[in-house]
């Protein structure tokens, strides 16, 4: 028989019987758009963390942190590497109680020096920095987010020369810090703020020790290498034994983005994981629903039979009709999927990213569910008696 008609034939049959191909559909849609909008969300999300956490661990940078740290720590560094290009120390970011007039706000308050502006990739909008007579001076200046300053002074205020409270503190507002969005914690840095960092350790904690450093470094490749010889000097200045664990700990660009990398494959796993597991069941109820069809159909297997079809044409027809159901399922599922994407971006403002190869594994995966639950129902009406099958 001409396999061109028994195609046709298997899309006749499955409009003719459509609350079967309904129910024999339901499941490939659900795995398909769980698959499309699991990785369509979750590689932009992927791209949008990366994108933050590149601004701040930008290529050849390193990341000092210890409860002890102190500025002759990142003096020795510097004294000692001359391929230490620039760095800046970062106090705090703990939440402090901010008031303007009769309005109240939580908000991280971080200490910075004059060099946060280049080494930590976040100037300001409107204003000025910090700089060094501020530094020196223990100046209460401060620089706020601008969504701070939305919720302190108003959409329309200028919150420039202003003052508010810290605690307890006055501090004038000198600049509006340039917008950073919604970090991989959750946080929104909109709401920081900065102020200098000898004020934040003297006037605010009283303490010598500045918490966090971030260094630049000049060969972006020597980074890691790097990293090892800061962990020298800081176990020299810290006078940690040989033997004994360090009290600080160092991160580099390299170290996030394989983080970032491995967290991405982690969850485009799961998403597959959670995918597969819909698909097999779906699978499952689709060869169940055929195995009943082909005991329906046993009169019409058996004339063809008797009017020259082979074990091969009955076999290959009823593969077709779970084939043809599954892919027309597969389209709609990507199109379920994209639809339930667009909905969680625009709740949560997470970017949507579809991929070709997304697509291209939807669609070979619900093929590749029709053949696995069309193989039974297909060898069973196959291999039925001609004979028994027109009693």
């Amino acid at each position: 028989m001409n396999r061109k008609l028994l195609l046709q034939s298997s899309v006749r049959s499955m409009f003719r019987n459509k609350l079967r191909t309904l129910f024999m559909s339901i499941g490939v849609m659900i795995g398909v758009a769980t698959l499309i909008a699991g990785q369509s969300l979750g590689n932009g999300a992927g791209q949008q963390v990366t994108k933050r956490v590149n601004k701040v661990f930008s290529p050849g940078t390193i990341y000092l942190v210890s409860q002890t740290l102190a500025y002759g720590d990142i003096e020795a560094i510097e004294q000692q590497m001359d391929q230490v290009v620039a760095s800046a120390p970062r106090y705090g970011g703990a939440e402090s109680e901010i008031s303007y007039q009769a309005t109240n706000r939580q908000a991280a308050v971080f200490g910075h020096t004059e060099k946060g502006e280049l080494v930590w990739n976040r100037g300001v909008t409107e204003g000025r920095y910090i700089n060094r007579r501020d530094l020196a001076k223990t100046a209460r200046v401060a620089l706020i987010g601008h969504r701070l300053a939305e919720l302190l002074f108003g959409v329309d205020g200028d919150p420039i020369d202003k003052e508010i409270l810290i605690g307890s503190v006055p501090f004038r507002v000198v600049g509006i810090l340039e917008s950073a969005g919604i970090d991989p914690h959750g946080e929104d840095r909109d709401e920081d703020i900065f102020i200098p960092i000898t004020t934040a350790m003297r006037r605010l904690s009283n303490t010598e020790y500045i918490g966090v450093a971030k260094l630049v470094i000049d060969n972006h490749d020597l980074v890691d290498d790097d990293a090892d010889q800061i962990t020298a000097i800081m176990r020299e200045q810290h006078n940690i034994a040989a033997g004994e664990d360090d009290d600080f700990a160092i991160y580099t660009s390299k170290f996030v983005g394989r983080m970032i990398a491995r967290a991405n494959r982690i969850l485009n796993v799961y998403m597959v994981a959670a995918a597969a597991v819909v698909l097999l069941v779906a699978a499952i109820v689709i060869a169940s629903i055929m195995l009943v069809v082909v005991r329906e159909r046993i009169a019409e297997i058996g004339l063809r039979k008797a009017l020259g079809a082979t074990e091969k044409n009955i076999g290959f027809q009823f593969l077709a009709e779970v084939v043809a159901v599954t892919l027309v399922s597969g389209v709609l599922g990507i199109g379920l999927g994209m639809a339930a994407a667009k909905l969680v971006s625009m709740q949560f403002a997470v970017p949507v990213m579809l991929t070709t190869n997304s697509v291209v594994l939807a669609l070979a995966a619900a093929v590749i569910v029709g053949i696995v639950a069309g193989i039974a129902p297909a060898r069973r009406a196959a291999r039925l008696d001609p004979v028994e099958a027109l009693r």
